[in-house]
């Protein structure tokens, strides 16, 4: 394919920025595309400050772009000439800029399964998996003391945190089947990338009970076999959703 726009993934280790990186990695397998990675290590828990430098809130994933055509500068996408952040358009972009089809849906039905589980991993599974993450975070920081007085405090909170994702794993789990087996349909698409987030935090830190949820447990041990998977995580310096490398 002519590539016209080189993209460069800022990639913080052990973070969401993780399905970028594999979607880039599936493109570079099926479609040839060329891209570049620069990686990060946690600073203080957090994105290092050199990323502010490139988009004011210091988060990754950004995605940067540079033409291939001399002289021309490169097209604001978002609000940034050549700069794009978070995820899921990092990823809908990937997808209209350099997969010609590979992961669009190719029914209507499809078509908005997949935009619906887009928008149900970003805006219900992730925050619910975050509040706990949070609330163990802050137990874990404190010092030893302090942190056991504090997790008796917050025990009910997170024991209501790990209730609250239960509901959602068993919508997950029914949308499943022999017919659709994947979150875009009948085909791996771009819900799959977002869903999968959610899903590796959860497995990560024991809220998910394969047991429990066995369709899920199926999808999930199906897309990490895919090769670009398996390739981004060789290159990404770290994916531990239980410790994030700190």
């Amino acid at each position: 394919m002519s590539q016209k726009l080189i993209p460069t993934l800022h990639h913080l280790n052990h973070s969401a920025a993780f399905r970028c990186l594999w979607a880039l990695e599936e493109l570079k397998e099926v479609k040839g595309i060329k891209y570049h990675l620069k990686t990060y290590g946690r600073q203080r828990g957090g994105a290092p400050e050199e990323l502010k430098a490139i988009f004011p809130m210091g988060k990754s994933p950004i995605l940067t772009l540079e033409t291939t055509e001399p002289g021309k500068p490169p097209p604001t996408i978002q609000i940034i000439p050549g700069v794009l952040t978070e995820a899921q358009l990092i990823l809908r972009f990937l997808s209209e800029e350099y997969g010609d089809g590979l992961w669009e849906p190719t029914t209507e039905e499809d078509r908005n399964r997949d935009i619906f589980f887009q928008g149900f991993s970003m805006m219900t599974f992730t925050p619910n998996v975050d509040f706990i993450v949070i609330l163990e975070a802050l137990i874990s920081i404190l010092p030893y003391g302090v942190s056991a007085l504090f997790g008796l405090i917050l025990s009910p909170l997170v024991t209501f945190g790990r209730d609250r994702i239960v509901p959602v794993l068993q919508v997950l789990e029914n949308a499943l089947s022999d017919e659709k087996p994947y979150f875009a349909g009948k085909e791996f698409g771009l819900a799959d990338f977002n869903v999968s987030f959610g899903m590796d935090m959860s497995s990560q830190r024991g809220y998910f009970d394969p047991a429990q949820f066995p369709k899920l447990r199926d999808w999930q041990t199906k897309v990490k076999a895919r090769s670009g998977f398996i390739n981004a995580l060789e290159k990404c310096n770290g994916y531990n959703l239980k410790t994030f490398g700190i």
